[in-house]
Formats: structure tokens, C-alpha cells, sequence
């Protein structure tokens, strides 16, 4: 699971850098929701700090460092140092009020004397270990005026081997300096809300609600568009299940969509890389894996709005070692701004 997810990360952040562009640099403060054993969760706060830099108008690229220093409900030491690259991909640009998605992956420093680790008491004996962290997410960018701005985000994070698998929102506030950033070769981006429905096709998973969440997309100058949704998912494992039976998933699924352009909107097949954060106590909590594919359509709704609709297979390599693995049907819709299609 974890060199998957590596991958799929590693490849988000990598996707938007560039030289060096306009940067900025400022504090970031954290609280994290991490659920404890008997399925309660309880909030810890964070500090740290980053430095980006603007890789074009659609994205961000850069290395924040956040300490937590207590991440503990009882009187065990539970601490972490992460060191990251993180990545912002703004698909109508990073100018005003600017949506993104958000990932990250790093270096996980983690002192854990749970007592879970330990016959009795709390494990004194427990080393620092060194671990990957990987986070992914939604978040928006105010910029004010040319020298500062302040970014929120809320996003899904885990540190595998240890109890982190968490809910996380963050806030940080940027002093903004260097040359402009250079225009990218992308066209422009839209986004809007989408709903999905769930149906299992193979496997214990199946849905039990609408999936909500966040559909992005952007035209490229040349072949096919660039795609992303981020949904809330919530699930019920159907089979081989004795407690805490229906979780819910944060889904992240970026994919590449070769595109034909009739005259009443754009019809496309969609293939890509899947990730789901499980952060409730149960055999799925952390990461699963897998892949996603089928096909849509964007139509023309007047002059400025266009509706999406599409079909595609979910592929989930589950953590739990009985039943590895889930395909689900999601059939959804969205609504977003209209945009034109240039052909070159």
C-alpha cells in the first residue's frame, strides 16, 4: 500500500514544479482530529511554517514543517516532527479567491509510548522512528494585494506504522515576494459541486449515501483534459464485518481524459489513480489504493453553466488482510462554469 501511495502522491506534488517563481513564506498553525480506541476522537494543535513558490497560474510547490508536540489522550508520549513537499493545484488560477486541492508527502518523525505497545503502562522504552506521512485535501487562497496572503485547508492525513489517521484543518498566513509567476500551458479551469450515487459491483463495500463532494477540471492546450474529484464517501462493508461496520471514505482521484468536442458540450473516458482515506477506527482505517476509470459527458447548460454527467468504476485495494479488494459503481453529476473548448 504505502510505495502506491508514495507514487500517486509523489506525482501530484511533482506534477507542479517548475522554476523559480514568486514565493512565500509564513506560519502554519494545525488542529487534528485523531479517533482513540474506543472510537471517540480528540483534537491536538500544531505549528510550523512554509515556504512556497508559484510554478505558473495552476499550481504551487514548496516544503512546510509542522511540529506536534502532544498527540496523546493520556499521560503516554505521543509526539511528531513532519518535514514535506506539498503541492497546491489551482485549476482557475491563484489570483483573488482561489480553490486547490492539496497534497502532501515527507518525512514523519514519531515518538509513540502508547500503551498498546506495552504490557503494562506506557512503553518508556520507545525510540523515534522515521516514517512516510502523506496528506491530501481541498483548501482556498485569499490573496491580498501583491505582498500577502492566507490559505485554509482541510485535508485527510496519515503517518502508516502508528495510531496517525486523521482529520486535519490548517491555516496559514504568507508574505509574498520574488518576480511574477509565468502563465501556464494549461487552458483555463473550472470547478464545481458534484453528487454520486454508490452501487457495489464486486467485493464487501457498498454505499449507504450520496457521495458529496468537489469536481475539478482543466483543458489542455494540446490532447486531452486534466481531472480531479474529491468525495465525501460513506460506506458499509457488506461481509465479513463484526464492528464498526459502516466508515466513511475521503476519496481523491485525479485522472486524465481524452476528450472528443461535439457541438453541445464534450464527451470523454476518464482513467486514473485512486486514493481513500479511512480515518474511523476499523480494519479500513488508513489508506487504501487502487484505480478508477470510465466515461462522461460535459453539457452546454445556456451560455455560462455546463452540467457533467458520468459513469465510472471505483477499484479499492482494501487494508483489511481477509478482503483486499473492492470495485463499486459511481454514477454522479455536477455543475460548473462553462467553458469553450480551443482547438490548435
Amino acid at each position: 500500500m504505502r510505495t502506491l501511495s508514495l507514487i500517486l502522491v509523489a506525482l501530484a506534488v511533482a506534477g507542479t514544479c517548475a522554476a523559480q517563481r514568486r514565493a512565500r513564506i509564513g506560519p502554519t498553525v494545525s488542529s487534528i482530529s485523531i479517533e482513540n480506541g474506543s472510537g471517540l476522537s480528540d483534537g491536538f494543535t500544531s505549528f510550523g511554517g512554509s515556504l512556497a513558490l508559484l510554478s505558473g497560474d495552476d499550481g504551487e510547490f514548496g516544503v512546510g514543517v509542522s511540529r506536534y508536540g502532544d498527540l496523546s489522550n493520556n499521560s503516554c508520549v505521543r509526539q511528531m516532527t513532519f518535514i514535506g513537499l506539498e503541492s497546491n493545484y489551482y485549476p482557475i488560477g491563484a489570483k483573488g479567491v482561489a480553490p486547490y486541492a492539496s497534497t502532501a508527502v515527507g518525512l514523519a518523525r514519531v515518538l509513540d509510548q502508547d500503551p498498546t505497545l506495552a504490557l503494562l503502562g506506557c512503553n518508556t522504552g520507545a525510540q523515534t522512528s522515521n516514517e512516510l506521512g502523506l496528506g491530501f485535501g481541498l483548501g482556498v487562497r485569499f490573496s491580498f494585494g501583491k505582498q500577502s496572503a492566507a490559505l485554509l485547508e482541510g485535508r485527510f492525513f496519515q503517518v502508516p506504522n502508528s495510531a496517525i489517521k486523521a482529520l486535519e484543518g490548517r491555516a496559514n498566513v504568507s508574505f509574498a515576494f520574488g518576480s511574477p509567476s509565468k502563465k501556464t500551458q494549461l487552458l483555463n479551469g473550472t470547478l464545481g459541486p458534484a453528487v454520486g450515487v454508490l452501487t457495489p459491483l464486486s467485493g464487501p463495500l457498498a454505499g449507504r449515501g450520496p457521495t458529496v463532494g468537489v469536481r475539478f477540471r482543466r483543458d489542455q492546450k494540446k490532447g486531452g483534459s486534466l481531472g480531479l474529484q474529491i468525495d465525501y464517501a460513506p460506506l458499509r462493508v457488506r461481509t465479513g464485518c463484526s464492528a464498526n461496520c459502516d466508515p466513511y471514505a475521503i476519496l481523491f482521484a485525479p485522472g486524465y481524459e481524452p476528450s472528443l468536442h461535439p457541438a453541445w458540450g464534450r464527451f470523454y473516458a476518464e482513467l486514473g489513480l485512486l486514493l481513500a482515506g479511512f480515518p474511523q477506527i476499523g480494519d479500513d482505517r488508513g489508506v487504501a489504493q487502487g484505480a478508477h476509470g470510465g466515461l462522461g459527458a460535459d453539457i452546454f447548460s445556456g451560455a455560462t453553466l455546463m452540467t457533467n454527467v458520468n459513469t465510472r468504476v471505483l477499484w479499492l485495494q482494501r487494508n483489511d488482510p481477509n478482503n483486499r479488494n473492492a470495485f463499486i459503481v459511481q454514477v454522479g453529476v455536477s455543475l460548473s462554469p462553462r467553458l469553450e473548448h480551443t482547438s490548435h
